[in-house]
């Protein structure tokens, strides 16, 4: 797929008749982030503590940022200067995208569509998760598949740092 600037526009989305719109908007912390695999299996890809920002704004736009705050460092303080060792286990630490999204207040889903994002292969996806608010917390459910062709389930919980995001 190739990138255009104009993916990146802010496109005017009224959310105005959309109460799940208006709960999502602001800024999220990442409390939790498990997958559950088939027969039950849980496993948490970036430890007991993993770190993230989730931001959602009022004119739908949507910045994911999640990290395994166990990575360790490089040993190089050039940003070109990384070995290909250290590149992937940055990688396997690290779920980065941007883009906009959109509400389906029917069935309380949110799609994410990611215009920048580390993995090139989810620019112009559609990431759909199921969504759960309960005071100033959010749950944000996916299902995906695996290499080997199983289903699993990513649950991802949050918690509202910021309930409003301004515009300018």
């Amino acid at each position: 797929m190739e990138f255009a600037m104009e993916d990146l526009e802010i496109k005017s989305t009224d959310l105005r008749g959309s109460s799940l719109g208006l709960h999502l908007v602001g800024v999220w912390n990442l409390r939790n982030y498990t997958n559950i695999h088939k027969g039950g299996r849980e496993v948490q890809p970036f430890g007991a503590s993993p770190v993230g920002l989730l931001v959602y704004t009022s004119n739908g736009f949507v910045s994911a940022q999640l990290m395994d705050p166990r990575r360790r460092p490089s040993q190089s303080g050039d940003w070109d200067n990384r070995t290909p060792e250290e590149y992937q286990e940055f990688g396997n630490g690290y779920i980065g995208y941007c883009g906009h999204y959109e509400i389906d207040e029917n069935h309380a889903t949110v799609t994410h569509l990611p215009s920048v994002a580390f993995v090139p292969n989810l620019v112009g996806q559609r990431l759909l998760r199921q969504v759960a608010l309960e005071d100033n917390r959010l749950t944000l459910k996916a299902s995906y598949t695996l290499a080997d062709g199983s289903s699993a389930t990513s649950l991802l919980e949050w918690s509202r740092i910021i309930s409003k995001v301004e515009q300018s």
